[in-house]
């Protein structure tokens, strides 16, 4: 809008606009999980990525169990499954000789392996259900700046027209990678170190007779014990075809040319060197046959590159995930060495964590101190992903003291809880059952009396946006009496096929492993959150002061 000063002299302002709730910067898996969990609880947002179109570059290929459950939550599993391909486990290799076969085997009880798909896939698949839900991601623009008060923040935006725009939203989450500009804007410390090794990438095929579904690291040690040679194959879906990524030989030939499928570079305004590196050669396909010539366990070809890139890891971690109104997830809260799949995920676990308390509160059934939750939760979780990928890229994780187990279970992300956070507060029971911060376990072999065939706890749960309150009694009197929980979607466990009761949808537990892997103390009462997590543990005659209690925790 056109105008004049005092002065009299033509002033143009920037036109604002106070339509959406969230404005979420980044459009890369987290950002637009971060988007998809808003929408599906109904709060309006803006998803804004300063790139013109999705990269086609495989930077994050693992995808953990734990996540396929959020997804499984959405309705986006299935997506998923019928796209990505089973990773089986991995061979190592030092010096040309095999030294060990992990297995990637779960218990039968969790629902999803572990699999590999391409990041750019990831993205399509959540953007089509972002899409669906009538959010589109505004491509090609860029978040300026941003300033906040009591009320909300003002965020300043440049279209990919050059057009520039002020946006009035309530809360702003940067999910804008490495080189966050939210963060900045913040003023957020983002501590650690670099590693000084350069490392390739190469999405290509290898006509090697290794069995397929495993991954490959291949090293080779020189006299003092240490790795100085490195090749790490990740399967990927088609024939033959893995994500390879090997260091840099210390004289990489040929001349250098601009990676403009980078980051903008490593060294950003924050000095962070970690991504893909600018101004560099892209590797081509005869820097990568060196490599697997070199280190390869079995004679391979290499053919059918799609891509490449040359790239350095850093190894840091804020130290708050939010200020006031504005919130960081993912890359730009933390940044690790990429061993064992655990950046994109735990990314897009920040960004559900996040997303259904904004959503709450942006409802009015909670206050705002319940977004203090989400840095008291999360950032011990990026820590300890951080300080582990350290370690094991450092040590190798064959020096991680945990039992194979509980390694297992760790790099799926089935034991990230939060026990210690602020939201664990209806508790009953012994300590080595599952209570509130922890995973809400999945179980196979519950029926109705009208379906056929067994239903899986995740099948009930999927498109239940909100909290769930199960309760699990043998007599249906006690399921009467349990005081409900208003607005949230109330389930009964029945230990025993009897009289039915339509107060509340009832389920059988005819497999009996709601009871093996829940272990309630006679009736029970558990609230499941949004995100998958039990948020109360209680016996059905506290269930009043138990929901209150928790209701009290959520502000």
């Amino acid at each position: 809008m056109g105008g004049r000063n005092r002065s009299g002299a033509t002033c143009w302002e920037t036109p604002v606009t106070h339509t959406p709730d969230v404005l979420i910067v980044g459009a890369g898996p987290v950002g637009l999980s971060a988007a998809a969990e808003l929408r599906r609880h109904g709060a309006r947002c803006r998803l804004v990525d300063r790139l013109p179109a999705r990269l086609p570059y495989a930077k994050a290929v693992g995808i953990q169990p734990r996540t396929i459950e959020l997804w499984d939550r959405m309705g986006l599993a299935r997506a998923v499954v019928e796209q990505a391909v089973p990773l089986r486990g991995q061979l190592s290799y030092v010096d040309g000789q095999e030294t060990g076969r992990v297995e990637l085997t779960l218990p039968p009880e969790v629902p999803y392996g572990f699999a590999a798909l391409p990041q750019y896939e990831v993205e399509r698949i959540v953007e089509e259900y972002l899409n669906g839900l009538g959010t589109a991601v505004e491509r090609g623009t860029e978040l300026l700046s941003f300033a906040q008060d009591a009320d909300g923040v003002t965020a300043r935006l440049r279209s990919a027209s050059g057009a520039e725009e002020e946006l009035r939203v309530r809360y702003l989450v940067g999910c804008d990678g490495a080189h966050s500009t939210v963060r900045r804007g913040l003023g957020l410390d983002f501590a650690g170190g670099a590693f000084t090794e350069e490392y390739m990438l190469g999405d290509v095929v290898a006509d090697w007779d290794l069995p397929a579904g495993y991954a490959v690291r291949s090293e080779h040690r020189g006299t003092d014990g240490a790795t100085d040679d490195l090749l790490v194959c990740i399967p990927l879906p088609g024939p033959g075809r893995y994500r390879m990524s090997m260091r840099v030989p210390p004289e990489p030939s040929g001349p250098f040319t601009e990676d403009t499928g980078g980051t903008g570079g490593t060294e950003g305004p924050d000095a962070v060197a970690h991504g893909p590196l600018s101004g560099r050669r892209l590797p081509e396909l005869p820097d990568l046959q060196a490599v697997v010539d070199r280190l390869a366990p079995r004679p391979a070809i290499l053919s059918q590159l799609r891509w490449s890139s040359v790239f350095r890891i850093s190894h840091r971690i804020v130290d708050r995930y939010g200020e006031g109104r504005v919130f960081v997830a993912g890359d730009a809260a933390h940044i690790h060495p990429p061993i064992g799949a655990q950046g994109m995920n735990t990314g897009i676990q920040d960004a559900c964590n996040l997303a259904w308390k904004l959503a709450l509160v942006l409802r009015g059934e909670a206050g705002p101190a319940l977004l203090t939750s989400y840095d008291a939760e999360r950032r011990p979780v990026g820590e300890e992903v951080v300080g582990r990928t350290v370690r094991h890229t450092v040590h190798g994780t064959a020096a991680d003291p945990d039992d194979p187990r509980t390694v297992l279970l760790r790099e799926a992300q089935l034991l990230v809880g939060y026990r210690d956070g602020p939201l664990a507060t209806a508790i009953h029971g012994p300590a080595d059952v599952p209570q509130p911060g922890d995973r809400a376990p999945d179980c196979a072999g519950l029926t109705t009396p009208v379906a056929a065939y067994p239903l899986r706890l995740l099948d009930i749960l999927r498109d239940r946006p909100d909290h769930v309150v199960l309760l699990y009694a043998a007599d249906p009197t006690d399921v009467i009496k349990a005081v409900l929980a208003p607005g949230w979607d109330v389930l009964a466990v029945r230990t025993e096929d009897g009289t039915h009761v339509p107060l509340v949808p009832e389920y059988l537990d005819t497999a009996g492993e709601f009871a093996r892997l829940y272990r309630p103390d006679g009736p029970t009462g558990f609230v499941v959150r949004p995100d998958g997590y039990l948020g109360a543990r209680f016996p059905l005659t506290d269930t009043e002061t138990a929901l209150a209690d928790y209701r009290e925790a959520l502000g």
